[in-house]
C-alpha cells in the first residue's frame, strides 16, 4: 500500500520561507550616507570656515583694544580745547582754541590744580572711571579668542553675551565721553561767568551762551561708539562660527557606521 506525503502545501508556508520570515531584522536599513572622502572635504571646509571667523574675531578684538588705548590716551592728553560764542543757538563769533596747555588745560595733570576744575569741575574725575572700565570690558572677548586657539574650545554662547554686553557697555561709554567733550555741563558757565560776560562777550546780548569742546575727548567718544559697532559685528562672526562648528558635529554623528542586528 502506497502512502503519498504531498510536500508544501498552500496552507502551511514552506521552510524556506519560515526561515527568512525568522531571521528578518526588525530594524530598518540603515539611511544613505555619503561617501567618506565627501564627508572628510566638507568637515575640512567647514573647519577652515570656523577658523577663518575666528581670525576675523580675533582682529575684531584686537581692533578694539586699540581704539580703547588710543581713546585713554586722547582723555589723558585733552588736545584741541576750543570755545565760542552762541546768540540762541547759532554760533557768533570764531572758534577759538589755544595753544595746548595754555587757557583751560584739561590734560589730566591739572586735574587737580587748575582753578577751572574746582568744584563742579572735579566731575571731571568721572573720566577715570570710564576709560578703566573701558579696558576692562575689551579684554574678556580677547580672553575668549586665546581658549579657542590654544584648546579649540568655541564657547560660542558665552562670547556672544560678551559681545552683547560690551555693545550696550561702549554705548554708554560714548555717550558719557560726549558730555565731557562739550564740557560736562560745567566748562560753558564757567567761561560765560569770567568777568561778568566780559571774557566771553555776552555782556548785554540776551540768548548768548558760551560753546565749547575737547576734539579729543569728542574723538575718544567716536572711538566707543565705533567699539559698540565693531561688538556687534564680532557678535554676528561669532554666531556663524558657531553654526558652523554645530553643523560640523552633526556631519560627525552621521559620518559614523550604523550597525543593525541580525
Amino acid at each position: 500500500m502506497r502512502h503519498s506525503i504531498q510536500v508544501g502545501s498552500s496552507d502551511s508556508p514552506s521552510f524556506s520561507h519560515r526561515s527568512i520570515r525568522h531571521h528578518q531584522s526588525p530594524h530598518p536599513p540603515p539611511h544613505h550616507f555619503d561617501h567618506p572622502a565627501q564627508t572628510v572635504a566638507e568637515r575640512r571646509r567647514r573647519m577652515a570656515s570656523a577658523k577663518m571667523y575666528a581670525y576675523i574675531s580675533l582682529g575684531i578684538r584686537l581692533f578694539v583694544l586699540l581704539l580703547v588705548i588710543i581713546a585713554l590716551i586722547l582723555v589723558f592728553t585733552a588736545p584741541g580745547v576750543c570755545f565760542w560764542r552762541e546768540i540762541n543757538g547759532s554760533q557768533q563769533s570764531r572758534e577759538i582754541c589755544p595753544p595746548q596747555g595754555t587757557l583751560f588745560p584739561m590734560n589730566i595733570d591739572r586735574w587737580n590744580s587748575a582753578l577751572h576744575l574746582q568744584m563742579r569741575g572735579q566731575n571731571i574725575w568721572g573720566q577715570l572711571a570710564v576709560v578703566i572700565l573701558s579696558v576692562l570690558f575689551a579684554l574678556p572677548p580677547l580672553i575668549f579668542s586665546c581658549i579657542f586657539m590654544t584648546s579649540g574650545r568655541s564657547l560660542g554662547f558665552s562670547q556672544i553675551i560678551a559681545s552683547g554686553v560690551g555693545v550696550i557697555a561702549f554705548l554708554v561709554f560714548g555717550a558719557f565721553e560726549t558730555w565731557y567733550a562739550t564740557g560736562f555741563d560745567h566748562m560753558p558757565t564757567f567761561i560765560r561767568q569770567i568777568g561778568a560776560g566780559t571774557f566771553s562777550g555776552c555782556v548785554g546780548l540776551p540768548g548768548c551762551e558760551v560753546g565749547f569742546v575737547v576734539k579729543g575727548w569728542a574723538v575718544a567718544a567716536a572711538f566707543y561708539f565705533l567699539c559698540a559697532l565693531l561688538f556687534v559685528i564680532d557678535a554676528v562672526v561669532v554666531f556663524m562660527r558657531r553654526d558652523l562648528t554645530t553643523q560640523r558635529r552633526v556631519i560627525l554623528q552621521h559620518s559614523q557606521p550604523v550597525r543593525g542586528s541580525y
